[in-house]
């Protein structure tokens, strides 16, 4: 049999850094046990938590390790594997990357501070994707309210859903009224629904039949769907009068500023 002894313990106090950012801020967490060799430390760089043994090689102390000749290749397989499943260079890339993210949000609300549309619509937007509703919303409007056409479309969109604020289908008709007359391809299709369907206004097939045709002539699939639904169950009055306001309609819109998502 091998006896292997292990390395003589160092007498310089041991630095603790963490294992994901490499910062030697970190404590012990609140979260060790205390009844093995290894202690839990959080850094307070990066918050994340991460495991150091206490005992020398694995906790063994200033024991020494007898391991026959089998068994000792065993172990250096292991420790192989072990130390190419955690290899030093992809943990700072998982970091470089989270650090990244924070780095474009913290630019963003330097320029949200600024009373920047773009950047509050790209925070609100941001927020939304998150299914952080709250936070999305006052950022959205804000834009919209600035002139913001994609904010104004999904600030309509807050209010037809009730994501983030009330459910307010008379806010959500104004919002994409607004966007649709910039020429908003998904506000026009919106708008469109909303007449057929009489949600804050009373139903009207031509008006919806308008903004229909509109956004389908752009393009949009599911509104050219519904036009030509719509179409079947109008008189020949209707659809003529539809028609004939879709083109003085258009003709005063700019082009298409969206396409549907």
């Amino acid at each position: 049999m091998l006896k292997i002894p292990l390395p003589a313990l160092s007498s310089e106090p041991e630095v603790i850094k963490c294992k994901y950012c490499g910062s030697t801020q970190v404590r012990p967490s609140h979260k060790s046990s205390g009844k093995n060799e290894r202690v839990t430390y959080r850094c307070q760089a990066c918050k994340k938590h991460f495991r150091v043994g206490t005992g020398g090689f694995g906790g063994l102390g200033t024991k020494h390790l007898w391991i026959g000749g089998g068994i000792l290749a065993a172990v250096a397989i292991t420790i192989g594997i072990s130390l190419l499943g955690n290899s030093p260079a992809d943990v700072p890339f998982k970091a470089e990357i989270e650090t990244a993210k924070q780095d474009q949000l913290a630019a963003l609300q330097k320029e949200v501070k600024k009373g920047d549309p773009q950047a509050q619509y790209d925070l609100g937007r941001t927020h939304w994707l998150n299914a952080k509703y709250q936070l999305a919303f006052p950022l959205l409007k804000a834009a919209a309210d600035q002139g913001h056409v994609e904010a104004t479309y999904q600030v309509g969109l807050a209010y037809l859903s009730g994501q983030g604020t009330l459910q307010n289908y008379r806010s959500a008709l104004e919002y994409f009224t607004k966007s649709a007359e910039l020429g908003h391809m998904e506000s026009e299709y919106r708008l469109g629904l909303l007449y057929r369907d009489g949600l804050a206004t009373p139903p009207n097939k031509e008006t919806a039949y308008v903004w229909l045709n509109i956004a389908a002539a752009r393009g949009h699939e599911d509104a050219l769907l519904f036009r030509d639904k719509l179409a079947a169950v109008m008189s020949s009055q209707e659809l003529h009068r539809a028609q004939e306001a879709s083109a003085q309609t258009n003709a005063k819109l700019p082009d298409a500023m969206a396409k549907k998502p």
